[in-house]
């Protein structure tokens, strides 16, 4: 967990600088500046657009964006995460074809295989990185084994966001909120993957934002993780 943590603290002198401003209720919110979502703090994120607010969710719609994934297996959420992070940050700082160093987007994005009541996230995860402004044919080769460049097609997500830091406590809990929601309104999701975003360095201590998601799409990401 410290190499863990460390390693969220080096995302800092990667990313570009903080930003402050909110997110646009509607329309395609921007991937980068200082017009993004807060929440992004500067730094690149994917471009969505929010079709709706409910009072507990809104669902938004993201573009065909490009990531690095890595697939993870452990007991516990926290060491996934940690697990995770090491060979994608390498990638990053040049474990690739092209010996590039690319600066740290956001959020990291966590699969998780939870159970049916959620009281447990499984044992397998899948940790993704995003790949701003590249492509599958783009960017660079991972040198690793355990790395591949993934493409996440056009789709719809139901996001339920909150604060604090993200265990798989919090994780389990507010993806209970989202899924009694989204029973209650009669929506259709994709209960057997769910994504945990996770856009702050750990040494941010308030105002953090962290999110939940499931999938309202058949042409979910999970299909080709």
């Amino acid at each position: 967990m410290l190499l863990f943590l460390s390693l969220l603290c080096a995302q800092q002198s990667l990313s570009a600088r903080l930003a402050g401003t909110d997110a646009e209720s509607s329309g395609i919110v921007p991937a980068k500046g200082n017009d993004a979502p807060w929440f992004c703090r500067g730094s690149p994120c994917p471009p969505f657009e929010v079709i709706r607010k409910e009072q507990t969710y809104e669902v938004r719609e993201y573009s065909k964006t490009t990531w690095i994934s890595t697939v993870v297996e452990s007991s516990n959420y926290e060491v996934a995460v940690a697990k995770g992070f090491v060979p994608l940050y390498n990638y990053l700082r040049g474990a690739n074809d092209k010996q590039l160093q690319l600066d740290m987007a956001k959020p990291a994005i966590i699969d998780i295989r939870p159970n049916k009541d959620f009281s447990s996230t499984g044992t397998n995860y899948t940790v993704l990185f995003y790949l701003p402004d590249l492509s599958e044919e783009t960017a660079p080769k991972p040198t690793s084994k355990d790395v591949r460049v993934v493409t996440s097609p056009k789709q719809r997500f139901y996001v339920y966001g909150f604060g604090g830091f993200a265990t798989g406590g919090s994780i389990l809990n507010s993806a209970l909120k989202l899924a009694l929601a989204l029973k209650t309104d009669k929506q259709s999701f994709e209960p057997d993957h769910l994504w945990s975003a996770l856009y702050d360095a750990p040494t941010r201590l308030f105002g953090r934002h962290n999110e939940v998601m499931f999938s309202a799409s058949d042409k979910s990401l999970a299909k080709s993780l």
